[in-house]
């Protein structure tokens, strides 16, 4: 039997949390066919392909949100 210690050692890598085109349109109040448009077109904002499915960080949807503040 192999001695398989750094398998029992905690990751140091953070998991990005991912939210589904639904969330992701809630949480930057449009739409769902808005963030669709946003892929084909423009790609404004980055997204990930988890086989048919596509994911948003949350953190690329915060950045996003900063990135088009206006100054009152």
């Amino acid at each position: 039997m192999a001695d398989n210690k750094s398998m029992l050692l905690p990751s140091t890598q953070v998991v990005p949390v991912l939210v589904d085109q639904i969330e992701a349109a809630r949480i930057l109040c449009v739409s769902y066919n808005w963030l669709e448009r946003d892929r084909w077109a423009e790609k404004k904002i980055p997204y990930v392909k988890i086989g048919r499915g596509v994911r948003y960080r949350v953190s690329d949807l915060m950045a996003y949100i900063e990135q088009n503040r206006c100054a009152a």
